[in-house]
């Protein structure tokens, strides 16, 4: 369905029972709604009552040309939230998706039942900026089938690329698709943020999940979120490079509705 929320038009999912304990999924960089799929599926068929919208600038939403942000999709999700008339709920959100959930703990912490934060880093540094910059100058130059290829390369562990080759070209084949610029405006939300005080200062709930051969969020650095943050537990997806949700959905969809029956609802 499409919504209005924050300026713009969203395209959003929604499944599950309207009763049903309400739960956000956001998904990551370069994706839609679609990353869901299975945990849509899922949560629905236990009850919950599921938002899954296209983040600006990816998807189905609008990509109006202007710098995104992570606390501009923050803004986004509790405008579609309110658009929906869903005033507490708890948040999923998968790489760029769950930088969002992280920076939805210290502004919407009265929104919020609880929140998954899996496989990122929560706080931008010079150096990651700086490889960031190299990586959409080189994305100039590849143009956007090779670096399509390139990111392909990146985020889908090796041995799940060599047992799922098609499924890797369709995304290699819908990424180059997107468009190149709203998603260049997308690599750059994260810059110059950190939530790691936000997460310190935080008495909700939160899970973390980390997959043990993710390149962009290893687990040491899921450890050390997991110490500085009060109420939280930290589930390790073996067998997992970045894409977790689509790699290794057992072990996730097992994480996320345990700490959902468990501790949030």
């Amino acid at each position: 369905m499409r919504l209005v929320a924050n300026g713009i038009e969203h395209e959003v999912l929604i499944a599950g029972p309207e009763d049903g304990p309400p739960v956000l999924l956001i998904h990551g960089l370069g994706w839609d709604h679609s990353l869901w799929q299975g945990q849509i599926a899922l949560l629905a068929g236990k009850g919950y009552r599921v938002v899954a919208p296209d983040l600006r600038g990816m998807g189905a939403t609008n990509k109006p040309d202007m710098t995104y942000s992570v606390d501009l999709y923050a803004e986004d999700m509790l405008a579609l939230m309110d658009a929906l008339a869903i005033p507490r709920f708890a948040v999923v959100g998968f790489s760029l998706g769950g930088i969002v959930a992280a920076a939805m703990v210290g502004t919407a912490k009265e929104r919020l039942e609880g929140a998954v934060i899996a496989c990122c880093a929560v706080h931008a540094t010079p150096e990651g900026q700086s490889g960031t910059e190299a990586m959409l100058a080189r994305a100039v130059t590849l143009g956007p089938l090779a670096f399509a290829r390139e990111q392909a390369a990146a985020i889908w562990h090796q041995d799940y690329a060599a047992a799922n080759p098609e499924a890797v070209e369709r995304f290699v084949q819908w990424r180059a698709g997107m468009d190149q610029a709203a998603l260049t405006r997308a690599f750059r939300a994260g810059y110059g943020i950190d939530y790691r005080p936000e997460l310190a200062g935080s008495r909700l709930p939160i899970r973390f999940i980390a997959a043990d051969r993710d390149p962009f969020a290893s687990v040491e650095a899921m450890v050390e979120l997991d110490r500085l943050t009060p109420h939280s537990d930290l589930v390790v997806i073996e067998g997992s490079g970045h894409m977790a949700p689509i790699e290794q959905p057992e072990a996730l969809d097992a994480a996320l509705l345990d700490f959902l029956e468990r501790r949030v609802f």
